[in-house]
């Protein structure tokens, strides 16, 4: 008896190592999702505000240098942190960034409370089970310079994005989501 119950003890410890284990794994992997987020955020911020001042005109260079590289450092950071990262709106302008069926309910409450900043969730894509963390992207006066008016949009945005959504916004709007998933 005092075997089994020493066996039994025993697996009950390791059970609990390994899941203890799993988890500070999954913290890590959390936070640098957040740093992540930040990131990208952050970046697209100070870039909108070094290549796009006031009354000038955008380019579509400009629009590489502020857009294209927020997108390319998106890549770099999924391919080397294993996320899958995505952007997703309701008004979006690439429809690869349009939001999902499953995305509108959570899109639509970042629009409602402005204060929020983040959330986390677990969700299910196909048979795979999903750590999502999402962050709203809040629109800035640079951003107007692309996502303002209709009718100031910039001519090769009009000409690139035919069916273009995201526009009309105003200082403080929101935008999206950086939407971060990490495997369970």
């Amino acid at each position: 008896m005092s075997a089994m119950f020493f066996v039994c003890t025993l697996l009950v410890g390791l059970m609990t190592a390994m899941s203890a284990q799993a988890q500070e794994a999954m913290d890590a992997k959390k936070a640098k999702a957040v740093a992540a987020a930040d990131e990208i955020i952050t970046m697209r911020s100070t870039l909108a505000k070094n290549f796009i001042k006031p009354g000038a005109e955008i380019t579509e260079e400009t629009f590489r240098n502020v857009c294209g590289a927020v997108g390319k450092r998106v890549k770099e950071i999924a391919a080397s942190e294993g996320f899958i990262i995505r952007h997703a709106a309701l008004k979006y302008r690439n429809p690869a960034n349009a939001a999902k069926p499953a995305d509108m309910e959570d899109l639509k409450t970042f629009e409602k409370y402005p204060n929020l900043r983040d959330k986390w969730d677990e969700v299910e894509i196909g048979k795979t089970k999903y750590v999502r963390y999402q962050r709203a992207i809040r629109v800035e006066e640079a951003c107007l310079a692309c996502h303002g008016p209709k009718d100031k949009r910039p001519w090769f945005i009009v000409e690139k994005y035919p069916d273009d959504k995201a526009f009309d916004f105003k200082v403080g709007d929101f935008r999206g989501v950086i939407m971060i998933l990490i495997k369970e």
